[in-house]
């Protein structure tokens, strides 16, 4: 056998391997995401793929609601990553370094140990400061600023929790953009407003709405750094505050609060909410006192434009990108080694999220007059002028 014909048959030999190291991630990857989300398995359909040691047709997996995507194949490429694009992208899925390392090992037939793995990550650290550092659009039509708690292991002090501070923007004609993020080591409104000064200082002037949850004092701290922007309490939070103080008939309760916040206007929004209060005051006083002391700020969301309530009434701007966070730290059995362990994931997850983000949401386009009239009432030209003078 000449040489010419046995580098043939190693090719077609390595290739036969690689594709069926790459059909046993896919399907791996595709029982993750179903175990995470929900759902069914819903077949397959075929793709060929280039990789370094030649093309291999592949049976890609989907789920029966259409949502599924392998994280590590995006949808219309049609050849392999290179070996440091998929290394960050297992890293940004939440795969610790050693587990990379060994996938790494399998699909390109060496091994790379989780030290090497973790130096390539570490290209990415530059990248993360002038993310974090980068200028800010002038103005936004809504943030939502949330709080997600990690485990940081610390040599010599052991596991440690802090706080993982994150803003999300919506603009005006409807993208989301990931303002800042920050890891600090509790929650307070003191710390909100010195974040929120940050943002100002990189530009983000004029915000007609902030979206947080009832965290004490932070009203006030955004009003003494956004003194025209509005406030919207998470309905979402309150929701959450409410299912630990109902004890019994939990289900009739949560059915009666979603007659508030999904009623058509605020007028019947109230109605509902005085029905829902001489239906439980009786058993649950305190709780009916909270909302209806609350409902100015709850209710907010209905003075701005009706496409947008859905995005407004609740934090969904950031508990989306919170869920794929807390999954990725799940792997990590939520332990990080150090503070740039975090950002960049955070990082990462943000560049995974970009072409989604990037896209316009629905009902923006037809509400865009109605936007740009709430900007010229709340922010004069003359004293946006004057305020960034």
């Amino acid at each position: 056998m000449n040489q010419d014909t046995l580098k043939v048959l190693l090719q077609e030999t390595v290739a036969e391997v690689v594709e069926e190291k790459l059909q046993a991630l896919l399907e791996l990857d595709r029982w993750a995401f179903l175990r995470e989300h929900g759902g069914r398995a819903g077949g397959h359909y075929p793709r060929k793929l280039e990789t370094a040691f030649g093309e291999v047709e592949l049976a890609v997996p989907r789920d029966r609601g259409g949502r599924y995507t392998p994280s590590f194949l995006p949808r219309y490429a049609r050849r392999t990553p290179d070996l440091a694009d998929l290394v960050l992208a297992l890293y940004a899925s939440g795969v610790s370094d050693r587990k990379v390392a060994r996938i790494v090992g399998l699909l390109f037939g060496y091994r790379y140990s989780y030290e090497t793995v973790s130096n390539l990550t570490e290209l990415v650290q530059e990248e993360v400061d002038a993310f974090r550092k980068r200028p800010l659009p002038r103005r936004l039509f809504a943030a939502s600023l949330d709080a997600l708690f990690l485990k940081l292991q610390y040599p010599g002090r052991g596991i440690e929790k802090q706080a993982l501070y994150a803003a999300v923007g919506l603009t005006e004609d409807g993208r989301r953009i990931l303002l800042g993020f920050w890891l600090l080591p509790n929650e307070g409104a003191f710390v909100w407003e010195e974040l929120l000064k940050e943002l100002g200082a990189r530009g983000l002037v004029d915000v007609l709405l902030f979206v947080t949850d009832g965290l004490a004092g932070v009203e006030e701290a955004i009003h003494r750094v956004y003194p025209r922007a509005e406030w919207q309490y998470s309905i979402l939070h309150k929701l959450r505050a409410a299912q630990a103080q109902v004890k019994r008939r939990l289900a009739a309760v949560l059915a009666d609060l979603k007659q508030v916040y999904r009623a058509p206007g605020r007028a019947k929004a109230l109605e509902a909410l005085k029905r829902f209060a001489r239906t439980w005051q009786d058993r649950y006083l305190r709780l009916t006192a909270s909302w209806w002391n609350d409902s100015g700020a709850l209710l907010r969301f209905y003075d701005y434009p009706e496409p947008s309530w859905r995005y407004l009434k609740s934090t969904n701007l950031i508990e989306q990108f919170f869920r794929e966070l807390r999954r990725s730290t799940k792997v990590r059995d939520h332990k990080f080694p150090k503070p740039e362990s975090v950002y960049k994931l955070v990082y990462l997850e943000s560049e995974r999220r970009e072409g989604r983000w990037n896209r316009k949401l629905p009902g923006f386009a037809e509400a865009a007059e109605e936007i740009e009239a709430l900007f010229e009432a709340r922010y004069p030209v003359t004293q946006s002028l004057t305020h960034e003078g």
